[in-house]
């Protein structure tokens, strides 16, 4: 926890991006085959995968790098096991 609010509010953002996409991907290759449309589910899958990669890129910007990897990453993957 940082004192700056406006920190701890794009702290709280980053991992609910990253959480989120964590989880929609993990849905979507689920579901992946019950798609009328694969290639249309495929199209998707990849698109939440890039998106995912934009969001992680993100956190390693923002925060300092202390360990491997950030505070956000961590927690997200935390909150989707």
């Amino acid at each position: 926890m940082t004192i700056n609010p406006i920190d701890d509010r794009i702290e709280a953002k980053l991992i609910s991006k990253i959480a989120h996409y964590r989880l929609s991907i993990r849905t979507q290759f689920r579901n992946r085959h019950q798609a009328a449309w694969p290639e249309l589910s495929y199209k998707l899958v990849m698109g939440d995968v890039s998106n995912l990669k934009v969001w992680l890129r993100i956190a390693e910007l923002v925060e300092p790098m202390k360990t491997k990897t950030p505070y956000t990453t961590y927690m997200a993957k935390e909150l989707t096991k």
